[in-house]
């Protein structure tokens, strides 16, 4: 196997063609912030009991739906990852939280609209949105970042799944 073949494998995830977890922390990891950055944290809504019921195939089929929708509606220069199972991460860079909140609602709906095919059953699937951007000249580590962020992931699941979650100041990132 030719050496550019195995380093592209071994930084993309197989299911969904997206970065997977180690590129994407490395990556942004070794990007200096300069101006403004959003990363928006997705979890699709009830991903278990989906594959349970219509088994991994299905699963699968979702993972990559989701993925398709989120390549189509980001710029070039953004960043997407699988991150898990059914997490997904994606960072804007120069984009300030406002941009970023449309963003991640956008991947939202569209998301929301697609049909997915189980034999003769026609499925629709949802997913949470937690969104965070470091304000303009705010230095912060990309593990700072993704930690605000998965708080704000955690009060979308609370306040119902199938919508976008913004961080506010009351919320306690650990």
């Amino acid at each position: 196997m030719p050496a550019i073949t195995y380093m592209v494998e071994a930084r993309t995830d197989a299911l969904t063609g997206l970065l997977n977890r180690r590129a994407f922390n490395d990556l942004v990891s070794a990007t200096p912030l300069q101006g403004s950055r959003s990363i928006i944290l997705f979890d699709l809504d009830f991903f278990k009991a989906l594959n349970d019921r219509h088994g991994h195939a299905f699963g699968d089929d979702v993972l990559r739906r989701f993925a398709s929708v989120c390549r189509n509606s980001l710029r070039t220069q953004d960043i997407a990852a699988r991150v898990g199972g059914e997490e997904f991460a994606v960072v804007l860079e120069g984009c300030p939280v406002e941009r970023a909140l449309v963003v991640g609602n956008r991947i939202r709906l569209s998301f929301a609209k697609q049909t997915i095919l189980c034999g003769r059953e026609r499925i629709r699937c949802t997913v949470r949105v937690g969104v965070y951007g470091s304000p303009f000249g705010e230095t912060m580590t990309f593990e700072e970042l993704y930690s605000t962020a998965g708080v704000t992931l955690y009060a979308a699941k609370e306040a119902g799944r199938n919508r976008v979650c913004r961080y506010r100041a009351e919320m306690q990132v650990a």
